[in-house]
């Protein structure tokens, strides 16, 4: 599935005489000289070269590698394969996504890896921009290139390659589903066209995508129709395989759900909260309401989505031309249009956190619930706070993007010996989001406040001396139904939010021979870069107020601008010695100058040694950092919701010891505990303007062996290791309120706001926190031969993790450390010690049949959703004494395809054969499942016709 750039010597020719074209911003010929051989500009770096065989690892993949398995989100495709790791966020990312497709390296966060288009940055790092149709290929450098590209580099750089060398016309249309959910429906439908003439070429094309949605309870697995948590230390063997509940005796999960329930929850000063028993819908009277258990809790689940409906429209279009000898200039434009959404369950309308009317109580405690004189309000007095999960009103969020790019540029050679490429990036992104379902404060606040019923029948707002018109009360009391859609339009908002970003830059390059050694030209180039990015997103005024129900903050404004002096050099050291073909040392280094933050110098040194024919030695060192973005730096405050647990709260005091509860009453929580119970707290995040570039550096290491006595066959392996300091990050709300209660750790406490002992928020706004490694080695192995009068190839690529470490902090110990995430799930990230893919095909005459297997290793978590807030006590069910397990994955793919002589090709498929279904995580966000790394839908099939003029 995977071809390494250095593989077999028909391998490279095919790159170097087939796809020159279409290589990153290069001439097509260096020289009128016939005997030259083509330079093209490989992933990594700007030095164009004859030889593929870099210092830096690299692998390529193909678009036919990707059609084959019937692919249209290259996002997902590239996140599958083995190079890639962690668990950015995808289509089926429900909660927290946006319909946007992100990938990861070394499971260092998205933000890590730097995706380009052509080697230029496009608008926005998310795939769905980017059309598959317009693909050629894409090579993924497995390696830092801060030094050749700037901030962001750190973990390596994925460079999609366009088609420039296209002839003709290519229509596809494309359709998929699931056998078992058959709500999985995509289709898609894509035209290219090219044309070349004498001085040029021209590639216009367009590719639409609209994928269906898919709702968690249209599947069949168990855990995904029910909110299932874990108890006991025998949960691991009956519980985390497909949604397995262990019923019976052995029962040891029991149904969460949420306590914002459609019958309410109401606080009362006068005893225990309140819950409506009969829950029919009406008008609740006194009788119908009984105390609040942990048995009444609500089943969200069935009704959010696994997989979020989408459909994009892209367009492109390319062309070069050819004014003479030495100057050709060449255009790309590229349009995207997305309309997405995600839907989650009804709002918990929760007055402890959302609008409502705010009273005094007659002994002058102040409160945010519902009036005692409220028409609906069946206890005579007031409600402190009110819970309700609000049924009637679906909530939703809907993405409207669109993008544009547009790239403008000059190359050419200025003799035999140097070239120059010139080049302005311009990219738009804009975007609407609108959020429904939510709800309006001052109308809530009149609605929740005193109302009566009026001579006529008509319940009215405020009092019989002082009625409100243009307001109608709301109940909250009587359960689904007994808010009608007259209430609900009155009380409901959409909030539209609006964002605009942009992107320029400015690159000017030149390079050539430098100069004549022993062992070859010294060959290099020196370029400057201008980039600047601007943002403006403004928030709904309801949320900028405070004034509705969600998460509430301000818009973000801002711009950085940074220049770049950059140069990297090839230095040929020994050449035709015994032992050594060819011993090349590489430079490169690049000075930014941020208007925002101090300037940055990063590095990088590579060594290349052809030891003997087919045989290459390579290593690289070299220094990278990632600047923080606009959103890091000036982004406001604004609300999230993590999972957390109260370590004071009512339900968990008895298991405090002496110094805990001191702890807790000391920071103003009663004796008993608090009232918050809740597995999530309201925190606030938002940017910080003294943030500064991580740093860190990168090493590599390793061989490229293509042996002459076995034809066809390519073999690779690859040390690698990454350190990143001053990561930016953010202190979890679960460790500030453990350090803090439980580890007595003042720093902690300062980011903990109570009032009258309850939690008003909690501080998890970004800083330069903390430290983190990756460290592996990769393997790739390709061999292609003939049999059975056909061609056979394998492709075998594999990426083995021997250390990924982020400092965290040790609820045990209550201080910082190195933990290695290594084999394990944690912070809604897969860190799988192995990932594996292997293909084989056959091809003959004009069938072809394809095989792919994708192995993902087994990984342990111990994060649970109630336990771990108690002293650690190997006799308790506390975090850290019971793991966890999810086992291995392998799934495999079959696809075969048949090419009519009339142009037409026809091609099926089925996915995940063995009909694996997604396992059981119970400290996963999404489903209880990690919804990026493992597949949803169990056996899948595609099937694509296209039609080549």
């Amino acid at each position: 599935m995977y071809k390494n750039s250095l593989l077999a010597n028909s391998v490279r020719f095919a790159l170097i005489s087939g796809a020159a074209a279409a290589a990153l911003s290069a001439p097509a010929v260096m020289a009128a000289d016939e005997d030259k051989v083509e330079r093209i500009e490989v992933t990594g770096s700007r030095i164009k070269r004859t030889d593929l065989e870099t210092a830096s690892p690299m692998t390529t993949i193909t678009a036919e590698q990707m059609a084959v398995q019937g692919i249209q989100d290259v996002g997902q495709f590239l996140q599958n394969s083995a190079v890639m790791s962690g668990s950015p966020a995808m289509t089926t990312t429900n909660n927290g996504g946006n319909g946007g497709t992100f990938v990861e390296l070394r499971g260092l966060g998205s933000s890590r890896t730097l995706v380009l288009v052509n080697g230029r940055r496009p608008v926005s790092s998310d795939f769905q921009s980017i059309p598959s149709s317009m693909i050629e290929r894409i090579e993924v450098l497995k390696d830092g290139a801060s030094a050749t590209y700037g901030a962001d580099a750190v973990a390596g750089v994925v460079n999609i390659i366009t088609r420039r060398d296209f002839e003709g016309i290519e229509a596809t249309y494309q359709t998929s589903n699931s056998f078992d959910v058959d709500t999985n429906k995509q289709n898609s439908f894509s035209i290219v066209a090219g044309k070349a003439f004498e001085d040029g070429h021209f590639v216009v094309g367009a590719d639409y995508v609209k994928q269906d949605a898919v709702y968690q309870g249209d599947s069949d697995v168990n855990f995904l129709n029910n909110p299932w948590v874990i108890f006991g230390s025998e949960a691991e063997e009956s519980f985390w395989k497909n949604g397995l509940i262990g019923e019976g005796e052995n029962a040891n999960t029991y149904f969460l759900g949420s306590g914002s329930t459609p019958c309410g929850q109401y606080y009362l000063a006068s005893g225990p909260s309140q819950t409506n028993g009969t829950c029919d819908g009406g008008i609740a009277t006194l009788d119908d309401m009984r105390d609040f258990t942990d048995a009444d809790t609500y089943n969200y689940n069935p009704v959010n989505y696994l997989q979020t409906p989408y459909e994009k429209l892209n367009f492109f279009a390319e062309g070069h031309f050819e004014f003479n000898d030495h100057v050709s200039v060449y255009s790309e434009t590229r349009i995207n249009h997305r309309q997405s959404r995600q839907e989650l369950a009804a709002v918990p309308y929760d007055t402890r956190y959302d609008p409502a009317y705010s009273g005094v109580t007659p002994d002058g405690t102040e409160f945010n619930g519902v009036s005692a004189d409220n028409y609906y309000n069946p206890f005579g007095e007031d409600v402190l706070r009110s819970r309700r999960r609000m049924l009637e009103g679906g909530r939703s969020f809907e993405q409207d993007v669109t993008r544009f790019q547009q790239v403008i540029g000059f190359e050419g050679d200025i003799n035999d010996n140097y070239y120059y490429d010139v080049n302005y990036n311009y990219g738009h992104s804009q975007t609407a989001s609108t959020d429904f379902g939510q709800l309006y404060g001052p109308n809530l606040a009149k609605a929740m406040g005193p109302s009566f019923q009026d001579a006529d029948g008509n319940i009215v707002c405020g009092t019989p001396d002082a009625p409100i018109s243009d307001c109608v009360s709301m109940n909250v009391f009587g359960g689904p139904g007994s808010i009608t859609q007259e209430m609900l339009d009155y009380v409901t908002a959409p909030l539209i939010d609006s964002s605009v970003y942009t992107l320029q830059t400015f690159t000017a390059f030149v390079g050539g021979d430098v100069v004549e050694l022993p062992a070859g030209y010294i060959s290099g180039g020196i370029g400057y870069e201008y980039r600047k990015e601007e943002l403006e997103a403004v928030n709904d005024s309801g949320k900028f107020m405070g004034e509705v129900t969600g998460n509430k903050g301000k818009g973000t404004s801002g711009s950085l601008e940074v220049n770049s002096l950059f140069g990297e050099f090839v230095v040929p050291v020994l050449a035709d010695l015994p032992g050594v073909e060819r011993l090349d040392l590489k430079a490169g280094i690049r000075f930014d100058d941020f208007d925002a933050f101090d300037s940055a110098t990063t590095y990088q040194l590579g060594l290349e040694w052809d030891i003997v024919d087919g045989l290459l030695f390579r290593s690289t060192y070299g220094t990278v950092f990632r600047a923080p973005g606009i959103y890091s730096l000036y982004s406001p405050e604004s609300d999230s919701f993590p999972s957390a647990i109260d370590p004071c709260s009512s339900g968990n005091w008895a298991n405090l010891d002496d110094f805990a509860k001191s702890n807790c009453m000391a920071d103003g929580v009663p004796n008993g505990g608090s009232n918050n119970n809740d597995a999530q707290q309201l925190a606030q995040v938002g940017g910080n303007a003294d943030l500064q570039p991580e740093e860190g550096d990168t090493f590599t290491v390793g061989f490229a062996y293509s042996p002459e006595f076995v034809d066809g066959l390519g073999l690779t392996v690859d040390y690698w290791a990454i350190e990143i300091d001053d990561v930016i990050d953010s202190i979890s709300a679960g460790d500030s309120l453990d350090g803090c209660y439980l580890g007595g750790v003042s720093d902690l406490c300062a980011n903990i706001e109570r009032t009258n002992g309850e939690i008003t928020y909690l501080n998890e706004k970004s800083v330069n926190l903390s430290r983190m490694t990756a460290k592996g080695i990769d393997f790739e192995a390709d061999y292609a031969l003939e049999a059975w009068g056909g061609d056979l190839a394998f492709n075998l690529s594999w990426t083995h993790f021997l250390e990924r470490e982020n400092q965290v902090y040790n609820t045990s110990t209550f201080t910082f450390e190195m933990r290695d995430l290594n084999g394990r799930f944690e912070n809604d990230t897969t860190y799988a010690t192995d990932k594996l893919n292997f293909t084989a095909s056959y091809a003959w005459e004009d069938f072809s049949i394809n095989y792919n297997a994708n192995y993902i290793s087994g990984v342990e978590y111990e994060d649970l959703t109630y336990w771990g807030t108690t002293p650690n006590d190997p006799d308790d069910l506390t975090k850290g004494n019971h793991q966890y397990g999810v086992d291995s994955f392998i799934y495999h793919d079959i696809t075969a395809s048949y090419n009519f002589e009339w142009g037409t090709k026809l091609s099926v498929g089925v996915t995940n054969l063995t009909d694996e279904l997604p396992p059981y995580i119970e400290s996963a966000f999404n489903g209880s499942t990690d919804e990026s790394t493992y597949r949803l839908f169990g056996r899948s099939w595609f099937m694509r016709i296209s039609q080549k003029f």
